[in-house]
């Protein structure tokens, strides 16, 4: 059975239906996992000994609504970013909405306050869903965005494409 994929561009607005908030999001396909830019994150009993996760979801230039959630199925994962270090993250899921797809996915919480983008997708979110045309883009001119950010990123090859 062949499964019918959409095609992507290398950054697309992204729904979570859970928080009722889109924003946007960076196509990663060299990024296995997934994950979304949050903050005060903080791990509560409750009367009955259950855990909850509580954080706060984006807060983040490009996503400026703080959006408090509670998650009662979580888990931890060591990830390693490009830079081959290592840091302990929680994994949560989320239903989303990419495009005209409506799915649940996974979600590391990290702090992505130094990006460019508040939402990373990784490989494992875009498998047998979607495919990436990385000449399609999305969103706003990359300047627009960088200029959200006070000019705290430092200036990469794609600021200079047309």
């Amino acid at each position: 059975m062949t499964r019918f994929q959409i095609i992507i561009g290398r950054t697309e607005d992204i729904e979570f239906i859970d928080v009722e908030s889109k924003v946007p999001a960076k196509i990663d396909t060299g990024a296995y996992r997934s994950s979304i830019h949050c903050s005060k994150v903080k791990l509560l009993k409750k009367e009955d000994g259950t855990e909850v996760l509580r954080a706060t979801l984006f807060g983040h230039p490009c996503a400026p609504e703080e959006k408090e959630i509670e998650f009662s199925t979580f888990s931890k994962v060591v990830v390693t970013n490009s830079f081959g270090k290592t840091e302990e993250r929680y994994v949560v899921n989320m239903k989303i909405k990419l495009g005209p797809k409506v799915f649940s996915s996974s979600f590391t919480l990290a702090n992505r306050s130094n990006t460019l983008m508040p939402v990373l997708i990784g490989r494992k979110l875009l498998k047998n869903r979607f495919v990436v045309d990385v000449a399609k883009n999305s969103l706003h001119n990359r300047q627009e965005l960088k200029k959200l950010f006070g000019g705290r990123l430092l200036v990469d090859e794609e600021d200079f494409e047309e």
